[in-house]
């Protein structure tokens, strides 16, 4: 099989298959371009809403393979600093900045809790899409006061995340098509998951069950609770719910026993306590 390797500034090698590269790109690609992308529709619809963000600078936490912040820096004249811990996610998102010639990004292979951001770090906005679930509770807490560290003047974290309720925060319903089916029992789900196990593009998480195994459980309540103790609090929330498609409906939080498990994303705005 085809191994690509490529070295991004002082990083060390990253290697992956040729197959996986593309695959890594595609995805990356179409989460820059496609404003209809199902998991990024809402984020991007809400981001264009709720903040102009030029001549801001942001921090892209956790960036993944770039989509979002190439989407940033094409779409306002903004600053944009993007981190992620993992190296295939980086070699990516550095392939589709230069494939597109985007000047006002800079991707950084990074472990804030290794290197803490430093006193020039200073954003104005810092986003978090869909990260925060795959961040274990006390590694989860140590990074968000780091975060809070790296607000300027009126800074704003911007969270996205899809609730542990949610018919498809398993991130493995794609492949055993089955919405819950974190609640399966334990052995079953595995089971399933093993059977219909995927390579996906990640050093850190290659395949499905080591990304099933790797969230968090995240839920609202227990965000609150973090964010509360590292001295941040919520200034907006919107919980999006499937029955927000009816008549009426569309912009209504519905996030209450039971249609909770009916809300597929959760978007929560932070700043300072």
């Amino acid at each position: 099989m085809i191994e690509r390797t490529i070295t991004i500034n002082s990083l060390k090698h990253s290697t992956m298959t040729e197959a996986q590269f593309k695959e890594g790109v595609k995805y990356s690609e179409d989460n820059f371009r496609n404003d209809d992308a199902p998991h990024l529709k809402i984020d991007k619809q809400l981001i264009r809403e709720m903040f102009d963000l030029s001549g801001k600078r942001i921090l892209d936490f956790g960036c993944g393979m770039g989509g979002m912040s190439v989407w940033y820096a094409t779409n306002w004249d903004c600053e944009v600093y993007a981190l992620d811990i993992d190296a295939h996610h980086i070699t990516i998102a550095q392939h589709l900045k230069e494939k597109h010639q985007v000047k006002n990004i800079t991707f950084s292979k990074r472990n804030v809790l290794n290197t803490p951001l430093e006193e020039d770090e200073r954003f104005d906005y810092i986003f978090l899409n869909d990260v925060a679930e795959h961040i274990q509770f006390p590694i989860l807490k140590a990074i968000f006061e780091q975060l809070r560290s790296g607000l300027a003047e009126n800074g704003k974290i911007f969270v996205t995340y899809p609730p542990w309720r949610s018919p498809y925060a398993s991130h493995v319903t794609h492949a055993v098509k089955i919405p819950w089916c974190q609640y399966l029992p334990k052995k079953m789900l595995h089971n399933l998951i093993e059977k219909n196990n995927l390579q996906i593009v990640g050093e850190e998480e290659s395949d499905l069950l080591s990304a099933y195994y790797g969230l968090s459980h995240l839920t609202h309540k227990k965000l609150i609770k973090i964010v509360k103790e590292c001295k941040l609090k919520p200034v907006y929330r919107k919980s999006h719910c499937v029955l927000n498609k009816l008549p009426g409906l569309q912009n209504t939080n519905i996030n209450f026993f039971p249609f909770n498990f009916l809300v597929t994303k959760e978007f929560l705005l932070l700043e300072r306590g």
